[in-house]
């Protein structure tokens, strides 16, 4: 539900200007921050996951009209600068096929990236604690999925738009519902309420994805060994003994 999927022509003015310049901000300084990087490895991987981010986001599940996003999951693998290239490349994809419209991709460009960094900064606090990766990642998606949802109705409320065009399908609903759900309070009811369903399919993807990885390479989340040893008689590889 954090994903604005609200159609061009709706939006203030002044709230597209400000989407779009903070965006273009914060994307220039990610952009330098990642030049001083290999580029042989940032690109590749910043196109790889806006690819996966791309993909998620284009399968909505049935009853629920959510997606999943995934974003956590590259704020974890990748950080907040490599990340929010990587979202705002998949908004602005998405936007080019009618997945939202072209005057959001600045708001939508920020959430993404709220969710991404603060997925990463959480994820940092955490991985070297104890604990399965499955669980301490999927509690921080449900975390940050809640926050960025909040953010996303902060959104709708400020500027003031039906709130059944921020609904991933909303073309879908009845005249009754769209009556029903006018003011922020109901919307926000439900966003909450099947929103959690959807938050708890993304944690459980999220954090079956990030045990895989802390078990084959635990360096692409950030970890230095990996969890159990490999084979008879292997020991965990750093990784510096795998480079």
């Amino acid at each position: 539900m954090s994903h604005l999927h609200i159609p061009d022509g709706v939006l203030p003015l002044p709230w597209i200007i400000a989407g779009l310049a903070a965006t273009a901000v914060i994307l220039l300084l990610c952009v330098f921050s990642v030049k001083r990087q290999d580029r042989a490895r940032t690109v590749p991987r910043i196109a790889i996951l806006s690819a996966v981010m791309m993909l998620a986001m284009s399968l909505p599940i049935p009853v629920l009209h959510y997606h999943v996003n995934l974003t956590v999951l590259v704020g974890m693998m990748a950080g907040p600068a490599e990340g929010f290239i990587a979202g705002f490349i998949t908004n602005l994809i998405l936007a080019l096929t009618a997945h939202g419209g072209i005057t959001v991709i600045g708001l939508n460009a920020l959430i993404t990236g709220l969710e991404i960094t603060l997925g990463w900064l959480l994820w940092k606090a955490l991985r070297d604690r104890g604990g399965r990766p499955l669980v301490k990642s999927g509690f921080i998606t449900l975390v940050v999925l809640a926050v960025s949802t909040t953010a996303m109705l902060g959104i709708v409320a400020g500027t003031r738009v039906n709130p059944t065009l921020a609904m991933h399908d909303h073309h879908v609903h009845s005249s009754d519902m769209d009556a029903h759900l006018e003011s922020v309070k109901p919307f926000a009811t439900i966003a909450y309420t099947a929103g959690a369903v959807g938050w708890a399919i993304e944690a459980i993807v999220t954090g079956s994805v990030v045990q895989f990885i802390s078990e084959s390479r635990p360096d692409l989340v950030g970890m230095s060994v990996a969890l159990e040893p490999k084979g008879d008689g292997d020991q965990p590889k750093t990784d510096s003994e795998e480079g």
